[in-house]
């Protein structure tokens, strides 16, 4: 008899499942895999530059509530390394992962961000040597767009780096100023008047002639300076440094952004004290300059 009831009690049992199971179909559609990202993520990958003729790294953050397959579109601010870096630079020497996470949120302003590999380019067309310039404006920023949500408009396309980096974010801000916008400069190497022996004149080529490593003549004729325009005027600049670095004289950038504010360009400037052309200060200074141009993507909107 125990048997039996235990048999019974079975197929009540399945019959109870079978019937819930039943019952919550219904009409209803199994819900599709959500494409929004809850948490930012930064995403390593390639593209084949044309310029350069190879697999070209680099790196992309995308905001927490990225999503590929919305209408939405994004701000884009492409970042730069400094010498003997690479795209990872900016990520594994400070976490920009996490700067970027933080002011997001507090801004309520999300943006796609871009680390660049950079090499020992100053990101310029050497002669005879890396065309990092084509390859960025040719390569890069095309498959960017085709490939993530980056906003078309010219305000909310914007460049940054430090040091080396800097330099290139001012340079190609200020020659490229129909495409963008803004730039972040920490550190920017803009040297005015490199002492003969200095060290860069002798190891680095992105500036050669052909005949000597570096040569004032094409230095000069590439400096960031040499663009400033009416029409690059409506570029915005936030540079910052630091007094005591003794890799690129406060003078230096002190003469570059009065240079540029001559210009007409509106300029933030942060002069800071006790530190130097390292890591330690640039962790410290980057998250402003990050704040700075999440904000000025809000601005207007």
């Amino acid at each position: 008899m125990r048997k039996h009831t235990h048999g019974w009690l079975a197929l009540a049992a399945g019959l109870a499942l079978l019937l819930i199971a039943v019952s919550g179909c219904g009409n209803s559609k199994p819900k599709a895999a959500s494409t929004v990202s809850p948490t930012s993520k930064v995403v390593t990958t390639t593209v084949y530059s044309k310029a350069l003729g190879i697999d070209w790294n680099y790196d992309v953050y995308l905001p927490a509530g990225y999503n590929p397959t919305a209408s939405k579109r994004y701000p884009v601010v492409y970042m730069m390394h400094g010498l003997y870096g690479n795209h990872r630079n900016l990520l594994e020497r400070f976490n920009s992962q996490q700067m970027l996470d933080g002011i997001i949120h507090r801004a309520n302003q999300r943006a796609i961000v871009v680390f660049i590999d950079g090499f020992n380019s100053f990101y310029i067309n050497a002669k005879g040597g890396m065309q990092m310039e084509t390859a960025i404006m040719k390569d890069l920023i095309p498959t960017i767009n085709k490939t993530y949500k980056v906003s078309t408009a010219r305000q909310d396309h914007a460049l940054g780096g430090i040091s080396m980096g800097g330099y290139g974010a001012a340079r190609l801000a200020l020659k490229y100023p129909d495409y963008f916008s803004k730039a972040v400069l920490v550190s920017p190497a803009v040297w005015y008047d490199l002492p003969a022996d200095n060290i860069f004149r002798k190891s680095l080529h992105a500036f050669t002639d052909g005949h000597t490593n570096w040569s004032d003549k094409v230095y000069n004729s590439v400096f960031p300076t040499h663009y400033l325009s009416a029409e690059s005027k409506n570029v915005q600049f936030y540079v910052e440094s630091t007094s005591s670095d003794t890799t690129v004289p406060i003078k230096d950038v002190t003469r570059f952004v009065k240079a540029v504010k001559a210009n007409g360009n509106s300029v933030k400037f942060v002069k800071d004290s006790g530190d130097n052309h390292n890591w330690t200060y640039w962790t410290k200074a980057m998250p402003k300059g990050y704040q700075w141009v999440i904000d000025q993507f809000k601005v207007g909107k």
